[in-house]
């Protein structure tokens, strides 16, 4: 080979070299630019959460979404061969995974739909590439699963003697969190079977419950806001008939009673003690509306009532409706009334009572046990 072939040959290879030098420099420098700028897209939070719960929702694809969430694989009795992996990878896959600023500094909260995932809290140090760009670098300093104790966490209201069910499995005692009186009643659960309202505790469940309440045959329609499911439901109506056909004594009218206890305020009810003695076969003696009638009849203040008269038509606009029944020994119900008197300088006075009355029956007989005003109108 003559000397100048070997010099061309050389060259070449000096070429190729330096080519590939080239080559091999300038990939190397397009990774680094796009490691920054994909670095630079993640230097906000918008950028680096946006990133961070895709990533969680591939890794729940695939089976690994413990390399960001911990949970007790603690099996729930309403569930059959449960997995956290397959109860994560469900919601995920059916879900809108979202962030929102939680009030702890740098912590997020990640939420699949309404339900509640982690909290993120969030390290950061300033960065500084291509010797222009200087932005935030983020990590993961902690992320908490919300709930530990499953992926669904759920809170459930129904009446005492509804029976509940969990994946068409009954709820025993052992999840009563509490059981709470029907306030209004507070003060007689000692002198009547009342029903309460028990409050279930669900937890451990991988999979979106299904909830079944029932009263005896009847299904009883079950709302929710968020995790707290409401079987709590009571016989509503307008009409008296259909109300007491649900009560064990069905002999009595509710408006005689108001008619009275309106009277009474204005000192109108005959009988001894301004007519307390008519009202209190139908009080329970010792709560707050029996002591408020006896203070009434018994106090100065009735005998300040203004002079009056009753009109010839004293009662008009009466309505009685909004019957609810609790159980075959209480119920409550909407009255409204309009009683008309003439003053003795002339004037006319309209009394207008608005209340719901919530009775019970105690001792062979219907009783009031409170009333709550509705307001003017």
């Amino acid at each position: 080979m003559s000397k100048r072939k070997k010099k061309m040959t050389g060259y070449k290879k000096s070429l190729l070299i330096w080519f590939l030098l080239l080559l091999i420099a300038s990939e190397a420098c397009l990774i680094y630019v796009s490691t920054t700028l994909k670095m630079y897209e993640k230097g906000n939070i918008e950028g680096y959460m946006t990133s961070l719960i895709k990533d969680m929702k591939t890794a729940s694809k695939v089976g690994n979404i413990n390399k960001y969430l911990s949970y007790n694989k603690v099996e729930s009795k309403y569930e059959k061969n449960s997995s956290f992996e397959e109860g994560y990878k469900e919601l995920f896959n059916e879900s809108k995974l979202s962030y929102k600023k939680n009030d702890k500094e740098s912590t997020y909260d990640i939420y699949a739909d309404d339900t509640m995932v982690a909290s993120v809290t969030l390290d950061s140090k300033k960065v500084r590439r291509l010797g222009i760009l200087s932005f935030e670098e983020y990590s993961i300093k902690e992320i908490e699963t919300y709930s530990k104790n499953g992926i669904y966490n759920i809170d459930v209201y129904v009446n005492s003697n509804y029976d509940l069910y969990i994946n068409d499995i009954k709820v025993s005692d052992d999840d009563l969190l509490s059981k709470e009186e029907i306030k209004e009643y507070s003060e007689v659960y000692d002198k009547v079977d009342l029903p309460y309202e028990n409050h279930y505790k669900i937890t451990n469940l991988t999979k979106k419950p299904k909830i079944k309440v029932m009263n005896g045959n009847n299904e009883v329609k079950v709302t929710n806001e968020k995790s707290n499911y409401y079987g709590v439901t009571y016989f509503k109506t307008d009409d008296k008939d259909a109300a007491f056909e649900k009560l064990t004594n069905k002999d009595y009218d509710p408006l005689t009673f108001a008619k009275n206890w309106s009277l009474f305020l204005t000192a109108d009810l005959p009988g001894e003690r301004y007519g307390l003695y008519t009202l209190t076969p139908n009080l329970v003696e010792g709560t707050a509306l029996y002591k408020r009638a006896y203070s009434w009849a018994t106090n100065v203040d009735i005998t300040f009532t203004s002079m009056h008269t009753l009109d010839k038509d004293t009662f008009t606009n009466v309505k009685m409706n909004g019957f609810t029944v609790y159980n075959e020994n209480a119920f409550s119900v909407d009255i409204y009334l309009e009683k008309n008197m003439t003053l003795v300088n002339g004037e006319k006075r309209v009394d207008t009572l608005n209340d719901t009355f919530y009775y019970a029956y105690i001792d062979g007989a219907y009783r009031l046990i409170t009333m709550k005003s509705k307001g003017d109108n």
